[in-house]
């Protein structure tokens, strides 16, 4: 998969499968735990919440009913990716200082509300163009216009099918229509062309953490291996002296055009020989790494393109000890051999003494399987051939034993060949509580996803939908309103995938769940905290 756009964000992301070594295996990790301050919580198996099909089955019309597949074809909606959510960041009118045009007044609150803080110096759009101030909107009116109209910008994948959500991107109907009847009334301003269009105090809250605590790899990585999907475990060590709470976080990827995705782990301060033996039996910074770190480790944090700095809740964090240090896998994708990467991580820290709720972090594993199209063929179009390849590639897949906990086989998807794929698992909640925030994963062929809280009955609740998925753009959903996490809850994960969205230049080929950029994953984080 080519790389799309990267911006700032270290929130609980992506999976890989743990190794053996690890504190957890791969058959675990379908409906795993990692909690920093304390054991992870009793689970039951998730294996039984599953209902074993062999066929998919089309969805039920009635709500009431369960559907009896682990493999149900998504449902079909009608939504849109305009979500009317609660508006934390409401930005003050500015003064109009000659006759009104509603820029001042209506259209400047809403662009610095959702525009500004990216299109400015340091953040994610400043490639594209500035909006720093009044007259750059002017001067990028056609370029709004097409972005806006085309639902490209703001990106905001989730769909108002799914809860209400905090610090929402997306406009409402009403603030697209502000924008777009503005604009193409003419773009008249009524304030001076020089206004400042950045909004400071939205930037800080939306890229920016306070006062962090900045830390790199003790060496960056120059691609020593010559791989071209190239997974490294770097060390990061900040250097505690003492316990402290980790209240924000975000990775900051370094060489762009080739940092793929990253995973943190919280790793004790015990294990720093081992690690440091790791670090010298491999060439370069670094370990080699396709599953955990191969240490004692939490898994807690991680990136991929389109997040935001991740801050907990107040009243809540992640403790870290005296000693302690963090491993992060760095997934490259070597399209080019830029420099050494030396991608850093950024950590907001609170006083140990300071009283704070735990913070808890599940990660779910869903099936992907997506057998060759119409017009596809090739040797690797078999199933067995693509597992061997990605098994010779790197030593480790994990898609049967995905399959095997959410009760299908290959068999199941066989006769997924119009270019089209889906798969569903249902899973008992990993941990109870309020839920923090959501997250769901997959690569390039992704097209559809939905995280639905206890499917099928009375108090079901659409956690997240995204019906368009888009690589570049994978958020920290935070729930605007309570929901709480109860023993007895179950999670559905569904995707899906279309094949016309894989490079044409890859060779035809069976595509399932495992570790590659041009292989499938459908991956999904619960981050949960106690439940007052």
């Amino acid at each position: 998969m080519r790389r799309g756009l990267a911006v700032l964000g270290l929130v609980a992301v992506l999976a890989a499968c743990t190794s053996a070594s690890s504190r957890t295996d791969v058959d675990q990790s379908v409906g795993e735990t990692a909690e920093a301050s304390e054991p992870a919580a009793e689970t039951d198996d998730p294996s039984t919440s599953v209902t074993t099909s062999t066929a998919p089955v089309e969805p039920t019309t009635d709500e009431s009913t369960p559907v009896e597949s682990s493999t149900a074809v998504p449902a079909e909606t009608t939504s849109t990716t305009s979500t009317t959510t609660t508006e934390p960041f409401t930005h003050p009118p500015l003064e109009p200082t000659s006759a009104e045009t509603g820029f001042a007044t209506v259209v400047a609150p809403i662009l610095l509300d959702h525009c500004a803080s990216c299109h400015n110096p340091g953040g994610s759009g400043s490639a594209h163009w500035y909006l720093s101030t009044a007259r750059d909107v002017v001067d990028v009116a056609p370029f709004i216009v097409e972005q806006v109209s085309s639902g490209v910008m703001p990106p905001w994948p989730a769909s108002d099918l799914g809860v209400p959500y905090a610090k929402s991107l997306g406009l409402t109907d009403d603030e697209f229509d502000a924008v777009i009847g503005w604009l193409d009334a003419g773009a008249a301003l009524d304030v001076e062309a020089e206004t400042p269009m950045f909004a400071a105090e939205l930037a800080a809250e939306l890229t920016a953490l306070e006062d962090p605590l900045v830390v790199g790899p003790i060496e960056a990585y120059g691609g020593d291996s010559g791989r071209y999907d190239d997974y490294r475990c770097l060390v990061y060590q900040p250097d505690l002296t003492e316990g402290a709470w980790l209240t924000g976080y975000q990775f900051v990827a370094d060489q762009t055009e080739v940092v793929h995705h990253a995973l943190g782990y919280l790793i004790p301060a015990r294990e720093w020989e081992a690690a440091m033996a790791r670090d010298a039996r491999d060439e370069g910074s670094g370990w080699e790494c396709f599953g955990g770190t191969g240490l004692d480790d939490t898994f807690v944090v991680g990136w991929a393109p389109g997040q935001l700095p991740g801050r907990y809740p107040e009243g809540s964090g992640l403790r870290l000890e005296a000693g302690d240090f963090f491993v992060v896998q760095v997934h490259y994708h070597y399209d080019t051999r830029p420099g050494p990467d030396a991608s850093w991580l950024e950590l907001q820290l609170e006083h140990s003494d300071v009283d704070l709720e735990p913070v808890t972090i599940s990660q779910y594993l869903t099936p992907a399987e997506i057998p060759c199209g119409p017009g596809e063929e090739g040797p690797l179009c078999d199933r067995d051939a693509a597992m061997a390849r990605s098994v010779a590639e790197f030593g480790l897949v994990p898609a049967d034993l995905i399959n095997l906990r959410c009760g299908v086989s290959a068999a199941t998807f066989a006769d997924m060949t119009d270019g089209t794929a889906w798969s569903s698992c249902d899973l008992p909640v990993a941990a109870t509580g309020e839920i923090i925030s959501v997250l769901g994963h997959m690569h390039a062929l992704g097209a559809t996803y939905r995280m639905t809280l206890n499917p099928g009955t009375e108090d079901e609740l659409v956690l997240l939908d995204i019906p368009d998925w888009d690589y570049d753009w994978q958020y920290n959903y935070e729930p605007a309103e309570s929901i709480v996490l109860q023993r007895g809850d179950v999670l559905r994960f569904e995707c899906s995938w279309e094949r016309s969205r894989r490079d044409p230049d890859l060779e035809p080929a069976y595509v399932l769940w495992s570790l590659g950029s041009d292989d499938e994953m459908c991956f999904s984080t619960v981050v949960t905290r106690p439940s007052t």
